[in-house]
């Protein structure tokens, strides 16, 4: 969950918790100016309240808290200038507008998910496909069939991918998988049961887990070794299509491949083309598609 989310979820705060979480989202990039001590002067409190609601959104204080708010308020004002996330079309656009609209909006989905990658962050999870043994995927709906190619593309370098493609296939895997296997667990909200009962699962038996997930603080993350954001732009419901999600997901699982064939390059490209050669017997009589 967004820090910004939290600060608007009114649900358990007092009238003091509310007057903190609206000066704080009034504030947005303002706040890196902020001390607590400036803060309790300002609303007429004592520094210790201030601290205590910090506590009550999950952090252990207002410096962690304003970290990550910075973050998030760098991050929701970049990108997506020209188009709304959420309904990138309306109703009255011809065909090609539409086309149009769908191609600015994948390029910009994908520069908002390439901003949210970190070098470190991005090598670690490499390396957990290059030092596992097996890998698991754990998704459902539409990100399945996406997972479906990612694990087509590592078979054809040797890498052994295995989908959980029932909800309790993930739960008996991370139960009797081999404790060199990793598991990559999908996720837009990072709430989900099956997903928190595989990453719990994991965490116990010392199994290498990885996220892909909405950008934010959320259950999944915690669990995980490492994490993978994707572009977090769109509501849950309220949208026209999870182009966000899809997109980000293809694009971040072709980095993981991509990385982990970089590895070896050369005997990844031998092997995939004499494996293919062996196989797929594929023809064409169109000159870019032959060699």
């Amino acid at each position: 969950m967004l820090v910004k989310e939290k600060l608007q979820n009114r649900e358990y705060f007092s009238d003091i918790d509310s007057r903190i979480a609206d000066y704080i989202l009034d504030m947005e990039e303002k706040l890196r100016d902020v001390s607590v001590r400036k803060m309790a002067r300002e609303l007429y409190v004592a520094p210790s309240t201030i601290i205590r609601f910090c506590q009550k959104v999950g952090y252990e204080g207002f410096n962690d808290l304003r970290e990550d708010y910075l973050k998030e308020v760098e991050y929701l004002s970049s990108h997506f200038k020209s188009l709304d996330p959420n309904f990138p079309f309306d109703k009255k656009d011809k065909e090609m507008a539409v086309a149009n609209k769908i191609e600015i909006l994948y390029e910009e989905i994908l520069r908002d998910c390439r901003s949210l990658l970190e070098p470190e962050t991005l090598k670690r999870a490499v390396d957990v496909i290059d030092r596992a043994g097996e890998i698991y995927v754990c998704t459902l709906g539409p990100q399945m069939g996406l997972a479906e190619i990612f694990q087509e593309k590592m078979a054809r370098v040797g890498k052994m991918v295995h989908m959980c493609t029932h909800v309790g296939d993930g739960y008996y895997q991370v139960c009797y998988c081999q404790e060199n296997a990793a598991f990559i667990i999908i996720s837009y909200t990072g709430e989900s049961r099956t997903g928190l009962k595989i990453g719990k699962k994991a965490r116990e038996r010392g199994l290498c887990t990885m996220a892909i997930t909405s950008y934010g603080n959320n259950s999944l993350s915690e669990l995980s070794d490492v994490c993978l954001y994707v572009s977090t732009r769109e509501k849950l419901i309220n949208n026209l299509g999870s182009f966000g999600f899809n997109v980000s997901v293809m694009y971040l699982l072709d980095v993981l491949y991509a990385g982990y064939f970089n590895r070896d390059y050369e005997k990844h490209y031998r092997e995939k083309v004499k494996v293919s050669k062996e196989y797929e017997n594929r023809h064409s009589d169109n000159p870019i598609l032959k060699g």
